[in-house]
């Protein structure tokens, strides 16, 4: 058999790898991964569980209007279930979270998500 993943898949499984890593030891603690992406892609799927197998918290979003003003999020979990978690975004802190996103996903996808954690945190 020989590999079939794309590069840019790989560097993307890769990173996420790493950021679940550094994690894990303390490095750079995350409240979460969040995964931007077609929900029928399985690259994009994989980079989910990849944290989830760490024991990791991560949400995969397919737009932006996953996250809702609310404070919940509307993802897909590694089963493929489509499931709404409230106050996902804990308050009265600092959020630390890591981005990533399938390899064609556009980068205005990706920004627009990070726009709208960006505006309901500050409106917390």
């Amino acid at each position: 058999a020989f590999d079939t993943i794309c590069d840019a898949t790989q560097v993307r499984q890769d990173a996420v790898n790493e950021m679940s890593d550094e994690a894990l030891a303390g490095d750079k603690e995350l409240d979460f991964i969040l995964v931007v992406g077609g929900w029928d892609s399985s690259n994009t799927a994989h980079l989910l569980e990849i944290p989830h197998e760490k024991g990791l918290s991560g949400y995969h979003v397919n737009e932006a209007s996953c996250i809702r003003p609310d404070n919940a999020i509307e993802h897909r979990d590694v089963h493929g279930a489509i499931l709404v978690t409230d106050n996902f975004l804990p308050s009265g802190r600092p959020v630390r979270i890591g981005v990533t996103s399938g390899a064609s996903t556009p980068d205005s996808v990706v920004q627009e998500c990070i726009e709208t954690i960006t505006m309901l945190r500050k409106a917390q």
